[in-house]
């Protein structure tokens, strides 16, 4: 038996755009949002990480970073030597001159380093074993490199920092910069025209020259790390721009930084330094080096490739909405400047734990900076503060790490949450007032405990009937950056996919590539079932196992811009057959599609009904759900069977009140709505040029006309999607008077009143939803 059907189509993950929304006394609790979906990219010929690869990075949730080399000993911050303009020679006196700002490394014990890392509660470190100066941090063959293995150092500083931070159980990360201000050829990569700089280089044909030799240099060096130092974890690239303009991805016609180089590049590697794909025999480009090398391992993108993770650099605190839909870290220096410099001040543990959990909430992971000073030691201004981090993390880790940010967006200065298996975590920052809090509607999860969690203390605390939870006696003076609470459900905090390791079948399956039915319940975006050709009438099926109370699905298709087209159905018995969701005649090209229905089912199968020429029906996961779940799932025109014109706010107005009509399709925001779904299967249709929802005004008569209003959550504000007899087509049923969005009089006419009416069967009530 099925009820309320509706089809929608989104283009990303769903989460919901404020944190504490306004409901009306009695209003029915709001469902929690579905997780964040990340599908791997593919840039430059190599593909994004999957999340089996990169989960452990946004579970550490906390890292160190070590900015330390030769700049630690004039001690001006790691851009000094092109700040100052100080010659290449003359740079190389603070290796080899016994002077005060001599870089000696005398105290350098990594394992010191791995043991603050561990009391700063990271659990991974970065070390920049090559910044801009270009100076490598162990000894390397290259013929022109300047390195730690020449007099009067002689050491290994990378293979000490590697083995102490694993035998401290951290993973280890290294930073790396192609860019070296050693090289003029850096700033006139052609020779012939050689940018502004601060040595004053002019343009040179023999640059040309000079900066193939410095990017010969780059790929033996980076082979030499991802080749002699056992398993890397990160690789933390950074200065792909050339001449100290532009971006990374401008550089990469030089570097070539993806899979592969171009053998007619007009910068060659030679053979001796780079390296090739065993199974093509392929020059590799830096990417391909380092993945050839280190297959589980996740970089930056600051190579000019895109990389596995987002990087936001500085201390600026991170303001707006979760990062969604990629991982993201935020870097940032204890002290003024990333390398050892004593008179640019350190942050105070006030302002670092701000940019910290303001990350945190935002989903994003952390790694902090700290300088050692010339001989290796880390200034005990900032051993300080990172330890203080330490401390809070004691208490409060359980917030922190192995979390998401979420379920409900942070309110900038006020407080935000993270969350992960059955508890979510409200953090109070110090711009909320106040010992008491209201969380938003947890939905249909019934709340089994609320504590302080820093000292594990129950809190008082009730829950209204719109699922919202009001509690009390927080305690804001023992830890006021960010003082912790946390709510335990009696189920998972985000609708969990109940589709995720069931047993999948096909119609026909692209075996020699792998791509089988059960890919796509795999729980991994990075694989996907694909049809053995492209035809159309191609189905994926999953047995749930034993029937269950549906509530919807959500598809990741292979490709992003392509019209897919297809029927979602369920069956209890695996031979008869119901339509829970009809896209067969959807525009939409979101590579994500949400769809919401109420149904008893055991099997859920997907048919494609229609491709694009050259596309195949492939899906990359099918996920299904037996919980309600909320947020925006897609945005809709509404068009009426009868007329062929759609649902429309008169004159595009803003204003509460506003006429609801019908008009012919002009492709305006006053002609597109929001499907917000509610916990009882029905949705509030939020207009997108005014914000306001679709209503049966209060109190008002058969034959009223609707207007739109403020969202207040009444349920003359909820609708349900009945499915029409006529295929493809919804009855818009309001909630509290159970009657119909009727265009008045079954008009065809432009402007006709779209009124309420009992349920008639007329076309004239009958509206098919296109997602845009």
């Amino acid at each position: 038996m099925l009820t309320g059907m509706a089809a929608m189509t989104v283009a990303a993950a769903v989460w919901p755009t404020l944190a504490t929304p306004a409901r009306a006394a009695g209003s029915p609790p709001q469902p929690l949002p579905l997780p964040p979906l990340r599908i791997p990219a593919s840039d430059l010929g190599v593909e994004q990480q999957p999340d089996e690869k990169i989960r452990w990075l946004q579970d550490a949730k906390l890292g160190m970073f070590i900015h330390w080399g030769v700049y630690s000993g004039p001690a001006r911050g790691e851009w000094y030597m092109e700040n100052s303009a100080v010659t290449p020679e003359n740079y190389r006196k603070y290796v080899t001159d016994v002077t005060g700002e001599q870089f000696t490394a005398s105290a350098y014990h990594p394992s010191d380093w791995a043991q603050l890392a561990k009391d700063m509660g990271a659990k991974y470190t970065v070390l920049t074993a090559r910044h801009h100066e270009g100076f490598a941090l162990w000894p390397s063959t290259h013929p022109n490199a300047w390195h730690a293995g020449q007099a009067p150092l002689q050491r290994d500083f990378v293979g000490q920092y590697v083995s102490a931070v694993r035998d401290a159980g951290l993973r280890v990360g290294l930073y790396y910069s192609p860019l070296s201000w050693r090289y003029p050829g850096y700033y006139d990569v052609t020779g012939t025209n050689c940018l502004p700089n601060s040595w004053g280089y002019t343009t040179d044909p023999a640059h040309k020259e000079n900066a193939r030799i410095m990017k010969n240099e780059v790929y033996q060096q980076v082979k030499e790390l991802v080749t002699q130092y056992g398993r890397l974890d990160d690789f933390w690239w950074d200065g792909g721009w050339l001449g100290q303009q532009g971006s990374d991805a401008d550089g990469a016609f030089f570097w070539e930084p993806g899979k592969y180089r171009d053998p007619a590049n007009a910068w060659p590697v030679d053979a001796a330094h780079g390296d090739t794909d065993p199974a093509t025999g392929k020059p590799l480009g830096l990417t391909g080096l380092v993945r050839k090398h280190q297959p589980d391992i996740v970089t930056t993108l600051r190579s000019g490739w895109i990389g596995d993770y987002a990087s936001e650099e500085g201390s600026a605190v991170p303001t707006g909405a979760i990062r969604t839909g990629k991982v993201a870290e935020k870097c940032f220096s204890i002290g003024g400047s990333w390398g050892y410099n004593p008179s640019a001040g350190v942050m105070s543990f006030a302002a670092t734990m701000n940019v910290l959990v303001n990350a945190w909430v935002r989903n994003m992971t952390c790694l902090l900076n700290v300088g050692p000073d010339r001989t290796g030691a880390v200034p005990a201004d900032q051993a300080a503060v990172v330890r203080r981090v330490g401390s809070f993390l004691t208490t409060c880790g359980q917030a922190v790490y192995g979390t998401r940010g979420g379920p409900w967006e942070p309110v900038d200065g006020q407080y935000g949450f993270t969350c992960r298996d059955t508890t979510f975590y409200v953090h109070l920052l110090p711009g909320y007032v106040g010992t008491s809090f209201t969380t938003p509607s947890t939905g249909d999860a019934r709340v089994t405990r609320v504590f302080d969690v820093a000292t594990g203390t129950d809190l008082p605390y009730t829950t209204g009937d719109d699922g919202r939870v009001a509690i009390t006696g927080v305690n804001r003076t023992r830890s006021p950056e960010d003082s912790v609470v946390g709510v335990t459900l009696d189920r998972t905090v985000q609708p969990a996919d109940i589709a995720a390791g069931r047993t999948a079948t096909a119609s026909s399956e692209e075996t020699s590539r792998g791509n089988t039915a059960a890919m796509a319940v795999d729980g991994s975006t990075a694989t996907r079932w694909t049809a053995s050709d492209g035809t159309t009438g191609q189905w994926l099926k999953v047995d749930l196992g034993s029937q269950r109370s549906l509530t919807g699905t959500r598809v990741v298709w292979e490709s992003a811009g392509t019209n897919y087209r297809y029927r979602i159905e369920g069956s209890t018995d695996n031979a008869t057959w119901s339509t829970l969701a009809d896209l067969t005649a959807t525009t939409g090209t979101g590579q994500v599609q949400v769809s919401v229905f109420r149904a008893q089912a055991r099997y859920v199968r997907v048919t494609v009904t229609g491709l694009p020429s050259g596309a195949w029906a492939s899906i990359r996961s099918l996920e299904v759900y037996d919980r309600p779940f909320g947020g925006d799932t897609g945005t809709y025109r509404l068009v009426n069977r009868r007329s062929g014109k759609v649902l429309d706010v008169g004159n595009a107005s803003t204003a509460d009140g506003a006429a609801v009509i019908q008009w012919p399709s002009s492709g305006g925001t006053n002609q597109q709505w929001k499907l917000l779904p509610n916990a009882d299967g029905s949705f509030r249709l939020a207009n997108v040029r005014s914000g306001k929802v679709l209503e049966s005004p209060g109190g008002s008569a058969q034959g009223a006309g609707l207007d739109q209003w403020t969202d207040d959550g009444g349920t003359n504000q909820s609708w349900k999607l009945v499915p029409s007899q006529a295929g493809g087509y919804h009855q818009l049923v309001n909630v509290r008077t159970g009657w119909c969005a009727d265009v008045k009089d079954a008009s065809t006419a432009d402007a006709a009143t779209v009124i309420q009416w009992p349920p008639t069967g007329g076309s004239n009530q009958d509206w098919q939803l296109l997602a845009l």
